[in-house]
């Protein structure tokens, strides 16, 4: 049997040996699947299924070592074909991918330098700026990825959008703060205290804008900044509750207390980019190489 027909063969074992289940499976008609084992059989002079008034039941002994073998190749020979079309994708050149500088830190960092050291003949351009102005550059044609916080408010009939983590907004205060031992808050609780995030250029200052709105908590921001290290100090320094994305809990020290909320806000990250009619190769490996990464490592909480 050549790889193709090791695959129908397969299918016909996963299917208990109901020809007409694996033919639907592989798309391919029972008469053909029923021929091939037989033809098989007959050429090799071997019995790979018992059957019963004529039809395939459970594999034999020799047919047993025999789907052992076809798993074996079949896995070989789809990773061969990675292995080929991540090559073949692999090309010369620039790709510019805009990045705000906190996701940059907590979820690109491992991924760029490796993605550098495999990739030697790529320039990756880290261009590091808050979502809105990514937005900005993405809609002038200035990048060729973004990394943005959803809602992105993109005309989805000319930009693409990928999911790569699902996270949420946290509160970040100092341990002696009297909300500090508090599991979860709700928001009425916060009304009380110094507020804190991302400026105006970050999609996170208007989501937690809106929610404080949605809620009724009409409290600007005492301190706002492109700097979470600032931040999450203010926070520290003070009885100032500091809104941040909750994988910052990965970044402090024991000194700061992060603390979700009953009713969070969603903080989604989406990988972006403008529809073409066609890719360049390297676009191309460069957007499957992230998101491959991503879901390989979800969720990242």
């Amino acid at each position: 049997m050549d790889i193709y027909q090791l695959e129908y063969f397969i299918k016909i074992v996963e299917a208990g040996g109901n020809l007409t289940l694996a033919g639907k499976k592989a798309n391919i008609s029972q008469s053909s699947l029923s021929q091939l084992i037989s033809n098989f059989e007959k050429d090799e002079d071997v019995e790979l299924f018992y059957r019963e008034s004529g039809r395939l039941k459970e594999l034999t002994p020799i047919g047993e070592k025999y789907y052992s073998y076809a798993i074996k190749m079949s896995k070989l020979a789809s990773d061969m074909k990675g292995i080929i079309r991540r090559e073949s994708l692999k090309k010369r050149g620039e790709i510019r991918i805009g990045i705000p500088s906190f996701i940059l830190r907590v979820y690109f960092t491992s991924f760029i330098t490796k993605f550098i050291v495999e990739n030697e003949e790529i320039n990756i351009e880290i261009v590091e700026a808050g979502s809105n102005k990514l937005h900005q550059l993405l809609l002038r044609g200035e990048i060729d990825l973004a990394v943005l916080i959803d809602p992105t408010y993109l005309n989805n009939e000319k930009f693409e959008e990928f999911a790569l983590v699902e996270d949420e907004i946290v509160a970040c205060m100092s341990e002696n703060h009297p909300l500090g031992k508090k599991r979860k808050l709700k928001w009425d609780e916060i009304e009380n205290y110094p507020l804190a995030t991302f400026n105006r250029d970050f999609t996170s200052y208007e989501l937690v804008k809106n929610k404080l709105n949605l809620e009724g908590i009409k409290k600007e921001m005492k301190f706002t900044s492109s700097s979470w290290d600032f931040l999450v100090e203010v926070s520290k320094e003070s009885t100032t509750i500091a809104f941040l994305p909750s994988p910052i809990k990965n970044q402090i020290s024991s000194e700061v207390k992060v603390v979700k909320f009953c009713d969070p806000i969603p903080f989604k990250t989406l990988l972006v980019r403008p529809i073409k009619n066609n890719y360049r190769s390297l676009e191309k490996y460069v957007k499957g190489a992230i998101i491959n990464c991503f879901e390989n490592r979800r969720p990242i909480l």
